[in-house]
């Protein structure tokens, strides 16, 4: 099971310390602070967070920032998601949030930080819209490509041969495989676009498994593949990269194709990493490649009840995830220290890296998984 128990958490409603330039950045700007917001007011609703994440919504409006559809570097999709989590029980922000699922659609890309899977996630959380459909194309599109969705940015001082695809869940194939996934069945596609999506879910969780290497404790991720060589991080066990992120995307395929085998590759990675030495070439405690990310993917497995089709081969379904969640969940609580700025030792109090997103994290886990659906968590 998840931590039943809150976290003793009181981030200031105005954290003043490296924000991003871009007001609109979902990822470190102040925007950042809005779904953690959210979260707070479900817990503390008398406690004016609201207020404090309505005039951050105000003000990154008024801004013009958000030029974009993508979801985490300063995007429309980032924005809607922001007022579409903060209005939720309020029931606010209803004209903007229309006229946002009139313009968000398929980016330049298709990555979940900036591209297309990230538009997907915005609209996912809408009514059907045509953008829905227009980006279910585009992802369709981009898995029939060979490699699937060759990546267009390579990490700086990187050597890659031709057809290189990146594997992970914020930059690879993952991500689109995530939203595919979820796109699966979903009433506002037309039937034949509806037609071509699971057929490209099993097209890149094929892939996926086939790109994974094996080592003593079972299945990992490289970052990404060309053809002939993997490249770093093949145990990292961060959401961005590695065995948590993957993990998760070939999960959600198993559950849109109702394909054990999946769900049971994706099962068995994950157990294998906790099982693994600590270290996990982590070096945060944020979401996208600290402590924080671990423990929200490891909480979809602890939440997400195996069937007797999903046991492993020796027969068990019982992986411990719940324990390591609550071992996570704890080492985060530890790390907090009251007098820092930010409660947490890092840069800023940004959603991806910084305090807000460890914050968002420990009450999605205890309180509010939608919390963390930006994160492809909930």
């Amino acid at each position: 099971m998840a931590p039943s128990r809150a976290p003793s958490l009181t981030p200031s409603p105005a954290p003043s310390l490296a924000l991003d330039p871009r007001p609109g950045s979902l990822a470190r700007g102040k925007l950042g602070l809005v779904p953690l917001y959210a979260a707070l007011d479900g817990v503390a609703p008398n406690s004016e967070w609201d207020v404090s994440g309505h005039h951050i919504l105000k003000d990154v409006t008024f801004a013009g920032s958000a030029e974009t559809a993508g979801l985490f570097s300063g995007g429309l999709a980032g924005f809607g998601v922001a007022a579409a989590l903060m209005g939720r029980r309020a029931g606010r922000y209803g004209k903007v949030l229309g006229r946002l699922d009139a313009a968000v659609g398929p980016v330049a890309g298709h990555d979940l930080i900036d591209g297309t899977a990230g538009a997907a996630v915005y609209l996912l959380m809408r009514p059907p819209s045509p953008g829905l459909e227009a980006v279910a194309r585009e992802l369709v599109r981009g898995a029939a490509a060979c490699p699937p969705f060759p990546m267009r940015r390579i990490p700086p001082g990187w050597s890659v041969g031709d057809g290189y695809a990146d594997c992970g869940l914020a930059h690879g194939v993952a991500g689109p495989l995530a939203v595919l996934s979820l796109l699966s069945g979903q009433a506002g596609l037309s039937e034949q676009v509806g037609e071509l999506v699971r057929p490209a879910v099993k097209a890149l969780a094929e892939w996926l498994l086939d790109a994974a290497v094996q080592d003593e404790w079972g299945t990992a991720w490289p970052a990404g593949v060309d053809g002939t060589r993997t490249y770093p991080s093949p145990r990292r066990a961060s959401w961005c990269y590695g065995v948590p992120g993957v993990a998760r995307a070939l999960w959600l395929a198993g559950k849109a194709l109702d394909e054990p085998r999946y769900r049971r590759a994706a099962r068995d990675a994950m157990a294998g990493l906790l099982e693994a030495p600590d270290g996990w070439g982590l070096d945060s405690l944020g979401v996208c490649h600290g402590l924080a990310g671990l423990m929200l993917m490891t909480a979809t497995f602890a939440a997400a009840e195996p069937g007797p089709a999903d046991a492993r081969e020796d027969g068990i379904v019982d992986d411990g995830f719940g324990a390591a969640v609550e071992a996570l969940f704890d080492r985060l609580c530890a790390a907090y220290d009251s007098r820092l700025p930010l409660g947490f030792d890092v840069a800023g109090p940004g959603l991806l890296t910084g305090a807000a997103g460890i914050a968002l994290a420990l009450l999605a886990v205890t309180d509010d998984p939608e919390a963390a659906s930006m994160f492809l968590a909930a």
